[in-house]
């Protein structure tokens, strides 16, 4: 009889503690994925920072981006610091994203501008760098998902590792410099030099990401519009001869499955102007402030059609 009771206290106690996968039983990998994504989901607000890093060896481009942001209901803010070391200069680019509008503001300007007309290069600078987006394409892309092994017991923070299919990272790759040469068509539509457009960066091929790919396609250097009667560079073309690899650390609170870190390392090589480039890129994304953020900013449609 005691020992009945002793076999049922113990099942009791396991079942009450938070912690009772520590005692060999874990939790499957892809149903943790789906516990965090869906609770990081369901979050009305919260805040984000992140920078991504070059870590090819003797790059001089350390953190190329540096962006923070945050959600508040169905409105997202971000401001991006984009690094032009060949200029020596730093790019600052706000971004908000409300309902089916996104407002873009440049450098210290005052005015919001609703990007309406190159709204896919502003939403593809967003997508890189919102959280949101990092856990869609997770499910959308991923090949497996595996469990960290626990680097510290005594705290509560797990970590699971997803990697993405290859051949979809490249469709993705593929549809970014698609949108790229089309927001440069529609600049020379509007007037606008290619220089002027916003380029939004290839994050799995930031050393493209100023269009040079374009240029060596064509066979033509320097700023210049685009007129309908140029050859449109193959696109799928360039991005077959690449290879591109790409996995998702999730660092999250295992008590209230939310996430704290992302963390993306991509791997890519690729021919820029008959050199062959071999990038490693890392992109660190923390989240905070759970359920408590500032008020975010509020365009008037007056300010954004000046």
């Amino acid at each position: 009889m005691r020992k009945g009771w002793t076999i049922c206290l113990l099942t009791l106690l396991c079942t009450s503690m938070t912690g009772c996968n520590q005692m060999g039983v874990k939790q499957n990998p892809s149903s943790a994925f789906d516990q965090v994504r869906d609770h990081f989901s369901a979050q009305d607000s919260y805040a984000f920072y992140g920078r991504t890093k070059l870590l090819t060896e003797n790059s001089a481009n350390a953190n190329v981006v540096n962006f923070s942001g945050r959600k508040d209901k169905d409105a997202v803010y971000m401001n991006v610091k984009l690094s032009m070391p060949d200029e020596k200069r730093v790019d600052s680019l706000s971004l908000l994203h409300q309902g089916d509008k996104l407002y873009a503001k440049q450098g210290s300007d005052a005015a919001w501008k609703n990007v309406a007309h190159t709204q896919a290069a502003y939403q593809q600078e967003m997508d890189n760098w919102d959280p949101a987006s990092c856990f869609s394409q997770m499910a959308d892309m991923q090949k497996n998902i595996r469990q960290l092994p626990d680097e510290d017991p005594n705290d509560d923070v797990e970590a699971i590792r997803v990697t993405l299919d290859s051949a979809k990272l490249k469709n993705w790759l593929v549809t970014q410099m698609n949108e790229q040469t089309q927001g440069t068509q529609t600049a020379g539509s509007h007037i606008q030099s290619a220089a002027a457009a916003h380029k939004p960066r290839l994050k799995l091929a930031m050393a493209l990401s100023d269009g040079s790919w374009k240029k060596s396609a064509t066979g033509q250097k320097g700023p210049r519009i685009q007129s309908e009667s140029d050859p449109a560079p193959n696109v799928r073309e360039i991005v077959d001869q690449m290879d591109v690899n790409a996995d998702y650390t999730v660092y999250y609170n295992r008590t209230s499955m939310l996430p704290t870190t992302i963390t993306m390392s991509i791997r890519s090589q690729y021919d820029v102007n008959g050199q062959r480039v071999n990038e490693h890129s890392q992109v660190e994304t923390y989240l905070q402030n759970y359920g408590r953020v500032k008020p975010l900013p509020t365009p008037t449609e007056s300010q954004s059609s000046r």
